[in-house]
């Protein structure tokens, strides 16, 4: 077999895969499944990390971000990542580094487009990705599960007696891709048939599949300039305004728009730049989303096609990893995060089975950026409307996929080394630690809805 090399700057791996299972057991005797269970406090201050983020931010859209943030503890722990890896670094890990998603909490998956116009269901932000220890994603994931359930009233002891299975289902995953070859692992089975086959839903979860997929193949381009768009006074099309969501803004990105257009497409594949010398600008706005990342600078750009169609890019800042924005004294530069929308989108090209032909990314005058197809065949997950087997499904399947990705990087093989086979004591303390971790995303949230009460942002 030929081994597998790979650079973290921290670590270098030079092994096979049967030596790397090896140094995943050493590490469980370093690190046991007892300690990864545990959560001490760190003492750190919440608010104080908080506002280093929202410093970051445009500070008109900090009042409707900070109403997103309060409706829940589950729509707080969305909104502040930075919090939970600030304090995972200063918790025991199995010390295997791996390409991780940095916030995998089960609203970041989803449905969207292959190149080939398949249905594809995987991870779906990577703006905290990075390299770090693998279990910081699972442990994400799982704490998620456990708010999200709440938040749509289950009791707590059905999420208890549920909670070890989303660890076996990444744990099963992890299991089946090293029943599988490199160039396997390489190419993921993410289509969304396969996974109807995979996962034997029941007939409402499949019932429920069927309505996503079809919601997800009416979402184009076409149809986002169909409900985003307008007619200016001259006739000509342009965004709808939505202030302070879907605004137009004189800035240094829409002033400079066709420079850094023409920036981003040299980091595409040839054949797509090839394909965007078809179009032309026609208008720009900026059009907030989402729960953590609402208030950072983001962008929808409408291109007009020589043949009269058109295409609607997606352009967002690239923030350094909010862990680091938190920590953060002094103004973001492009010097200090030049790199970041490289760091976003090769993150997303390693962990995602396939990924958008228009993913690329380009550095402004004062900040980084990346873009993406906006809405095209994407389509997420409504939580709250889902019944709990459904629920269940749904985390189990987020958990399944989150292993695939993981199992993208050479040290995966320690990953399977690490949790074995008999992994009934890793899932409960998985479990532990989530519940654990529960409570202090809890304090966190009634400490920022005791704060945000005489706030003004």
């Amino acid at each position: 077999m030929t081994p597998a090399k790979f650079s973290t700057g921290k670590v270098q791996v030079n092994k096979t895969i049967a030596e790397l299972r090896e140094m995943g057991k050493a590490a469980r005797n370093q690190v046991s499944f007892d300690q990864l269970g545990e959560f001490t406090p760190t003492g750190r201050d919440s608010r104080v990390m908080m506002d280093r983020v929202r410093q970051l931010l445009i500070p008109e859209l900090l009042p409707e971000r900070t109403q997103r943030m309060g409706a829940s503890a589950f729509a707080f722990f969305r909104g502040t990542a930075e919090l939970m890896e600030a304090d995972l670094a200063q918790q025991p890990n199995s010390g295997i580094l791996t390409f991780t998603c940095g916030d995998a909490h089960i609203g970041n998956f989803g449905f969207y487009a292959s190149p080939e116009r398949r249905l594809l269901f995987d991870l779906n932000d990577f703006d905290e990705a990075g390299i770090n220890p693998w279990e910081w994603d699972l442990k994400r994931l799982l704490v998620s599960v456990l708010l999200a359930a709440q938040a749509n009233d289950v009791k707590d002891k059905k999420i208890r007696e549920f909670l070890p299975a989303v660890v076996a289902s990444y744990r099963k995953s992890i299991k089946q891709m090293f029943e599988l070859n490199t160039l396997n692992r390489f190419y993921p089975a993410n289509d969304v048939e396969k996974i109807i086959q995979a996962s034997a839903l029941d007939e409402d979860s499949s019932k429920l599949l069927m309505n996503l997929i079809n919601h997800a193949n009416k979402h184009d381009s076409e149809q986002v300039v169909r409900k985003f768009t307008t007619l200016d006074v001259r006739g000509g099309l342009c965004f709808r305004e939505n202030a302070p969501r879907t605004t137009h803004v004189d800035d240094d990105f829409t002033t400079h728009v066709a420079d850094y257009f023409a920036a981003y497409r040299q980091t595409l594949r040839p054949d797509v730049n090839l394909l965007l010398s078809q179009y032309h600008i026609t208008d720009v706005v900026r059009h907030s989303v989402g729960v953590g990342s609402f208030g950072s600078r983001c962008y929808l750009i409408l291109l007009t096609s020589i043949d009269g169609s058109h295409l609607v890019l997606q352009v967002k800042e690239a923030l350094p990893t909010r862990r680091r924005g938190s920590q953060q004294g002094t103004r973001i530069t492009a010097e200090f995060e030049q790199t970041e929308g490289q760091r976003i989108v090769d993150s997303q090209k390693i962990l995602q089975s396939a990924s958008d032909v228009f993913l690329g990314y380009f550095a402004g005058h004062e900040r980084s950026f990346y873009v993406r197809q906006f809405r095209d065949m994407k389509e997420s997950v409504d939580l709250t409307q889902l019944d709990w087997d459904q629920f269940r499904t749904y985390a189990n399947t987020c958990a399944w996929t989150l292993a695939m990705a993981h199992a993208a990087s050479p040290t995966a093989g320690m990953i399977r080394g690490y949790v074995g086979n008999n992994g009934k004591t890793f899932d409960n303390q998985l479990a532990t630690f989530a519940w654990l971790y529960a409570d202090q995303v809890q304090t966190d949230y009634q400490e920022f809805c005791d704060y945000r009460l005489g706030a003004t942002v």
